[in-house]
């Protein structure tokens, strides 16, 4: 038994090890951070085992006189010195910060888009996709959108979801497919390609929101503003007339045609859009597609309507369907 805890210890610490340094190093990914958890896991219970069978070689250390005391200030040292470390984890003091400043998500914080912590995301087949946006507020409603597209499409388009006003001004990001979340440049289909080329009127609307420009500068222009309400929250407080817009981008890569012959980017992102009337009695709604991201939208960020010259890109779509939770 004490060997097998000894190389049991030996496989899971190498795990720990070897996900905590890529987990430091580059973009999060769910596979290193499972990993990280159940290595963690099972270090905590081999090292709970190799402690309960040297107990009495702890407590006859700790009870010898003068060894005794020595390791009792070993121990204390230890474990000021360690809490020190956690403490300055969790307060960005140095040496603790200095470590963390390096890290990939500090060093491309700008870059990094996370939804609300009231997201949550589900993907029950591999061709279907659940978002859910619950309410602070206990008498607001709550917000599902289904995702759903044609069985034989492959590869799966890249997703962004998010709510704007009804002039069009952006709310809230409510999803980004995580390929495209860390980073400006990230691998679509092997290739690195420009974030705002593959989802433009998401970006858009983005740089406009956060006042960050696809190249990291912030743009001094646009940006946050007091007088704007940039959590969705308060559109979901019924009663008060509130109605806004859910909005989906999508665009699959290496689907060139006649009128767009890239052969990665092919035809442009395409959008659909939903009104949702918060007061209303109906909880349903369908989106429609609205427009594309080609032409000047790449510069401009403006919605394109000559869906004429879309071909098979407009069949990736099945159902996409919002339900207000009320």
């Amino acid at each position: 038994m004490r060997h097998l805890v000894n190389f049991g210890l030996l496989f899971s610490f190498s795990a720990l090890s070897v996900t905590g340094v890529l987990a430091y190093l580059r973009p999060f990914s769910i596979t290193v951070t499972q990993i990280h958890i159940i290595a963690g896991f099972v270090t905590l219970v081999l090292v709970l085992m190799h402690m309960l069978a040297r107990l009495p070689y702890f407590k006859n250390r700790i009870s010898k006189g003068r060894q005794g005391a020595s390791l009792r200030i070993q121990v204390i040292l230890f474990g000021t010195v360690f809490g020190f470390l956690v403490y300055g984890s969790v307060s960005s003091i140095p040496p603790s910060s200095w470590l963390i400043d390096n890290s990939y998500e500090h060093r491309n914080s700008s870059q990094i888009v996370r939804s609300s912590s009231l997201v949550g995301f589900e993907e029950p087949a591999p061709h279907r996709k659940w978002i859910v946006r619950q309410s602070q507020d206990d008498n607001a409603s709550g917000l599902s959108i289904y995702l759903s597209f044609q069985e034989e499409l492959n590869p799966m388009p890249s997703i962004s979801v998010w709510a704007e006003s009804t002039i069009g001004s952006m709310i809230e990001t409510l999803y980004l497919e995580q390929s495209l979340a860390y980073s400006e440049v990230p691998l679509w289909e092997d290739y690195k390609t420009q974030r705002s080329h593959i989802l433009p009127l998401w970006r858009h609307r983005y740089t406009l929101l956060s006042g960050i420009k696809p190249s990291g500068e912030v743009d001094a222009v646009s940006g946050a503003t007091e007088s704007h309400r940039f959590a969705l929250d308060p559109y979901l407080q019924a009663g008060k007339g509130n109605e806004f817009v859910i909005c989906v981008e999508i665009n699959a890569p290496n689907d060139p045609d006649k009128s767009f012959s890239d052969p990665l980017l092919g035809q442009p992102s395409l959008l659909y859009t939903c009104l949702v009337d918060v007061d209303s009695d109906e909880p349903y709604y369908l989106f429609d597609l609205t427009g594309h991201g080609g032409g000047d939208a790449l510069e401009t960020g403006n919605i394109q309507y000559d869906l004429d010259i879309i071909g098979s890109a407009k069949k990736m779509k099945d159902l996409f369907l919002v339900k207000l939770e009320k």
